[in-house]
Formats: structure tokens, sequence, C-alpha cells
């Protein structure tokens, strides 16, 4: 609640608004408050007596593996790209909003401006950016210099 727009002032805000339907507003205070109804909480008030994610074991079962060592169903975890059962759901919301965000500074892109998004539809580790052909990185700086030069300015910040 110290990120700048997730205060108690922006909570509030978000809860007295008369444009937010009362659905919203009552999952976002159970979230705050960890009653949720998961696995996790109906344990602890002895409403379940197991706590493995169902949307795991359901996922498990459906490509035949083991349902062994199933994580805890808790609001985190569910919300989460780790949730077998949610996975594919997290993911398109993530490349939904991606998309969104790179068809927005692309129409907010002008002749003056040379911003460009290498990597629109996949993501890329610096070790395979690197590799790329098209960018040639190896005529501005060798990896190694880049390496040495971000290591003394992380060490600067630190100080």
């Amino acid at each position: 609640m110290l990120r700048q727009n997730e205060s108690r002032a922006f909570l509030g805000k978000y809860l007295i608004d008369p444009h937010v339907p009362w659905r919203h507003k009552r999952r976002e205070m159970m979230a705050i408050s960890g009653i949720i109804p998961v696995a996790k909480w109906l344990a602890k008030i002895n409403q379940r007596s197991d706590v493995s994610c169902r949307l795991c074991k359901r996922a498990r079962e459906q490509r035949s593996a083991s349902t062994e060592n199933l994580p805890e169903e808790m609001y985190g975890h569910i919300n989460s790209a780790f949730c077998d059962g949610m996975a594919t759901n997290v993911t398109a919301a993530h490349h939904f909003i991606w998309r969104h965000l790179y068809a927005s500074m692309q129409a907010a892109q002008t002749l003056a401006r040379k911003l460009r998004v290498v990597t629109p539809d996949k993501e890329s580790s610096m070790s395979t950016f690197w590799q790329e052909e098209e960018f040639k990185f190896e005529q501005i700086c060798s990896r190694e210099l880049l390496t040495e030069k971000s290591q003394q300015t992380l060490r600067k910040r630190s100080l």
C-alpha cells in the first residue's frame, strides 16, 4: 500500500466511486482482508480439509499427469501463471494487455520520433536479443563491455 496510486487513499476513492459495480468492490475487500473462498481460507475455517489447488488438480488430470505435490490454493496462486488451471488465461490476459500497449504506442508514434518496439509478438532475453543479426550490437560495443558497465552502474547505485 506504499506504492503510488495503491495507497489507502486511492483504495478509498475506488471503494466510494459510484461507477464501480458493487461486486468489484466486494471482491477487492475480500482480497484485501484475505477471505476469498479459496481452499486455504476454507480449511482455516474448517470447511475443507484439503488445501491443494483444485484448478491445478483438474488440469493435471486432463493431461494424465500426477496429482501429487499440488500447490496450495491461495488467491495469489490462482491469479498467477503458476496455477496450471489458470496459466492459459493469465498468459492470454498478459498478451492482450501487451498488444494494447503496443498498438497505443504505435498510434502515438510520429515521424519525428524514432521509437521502435523490436519484440511486439514475443519476449526475448538480452542474450537472445544480442544474438539477432538485425540489430548488430557488436558494432556498438562488446557484450563483455556492456556487462562490465552495467555492473559498475549497479555498484554505484547501491552506495
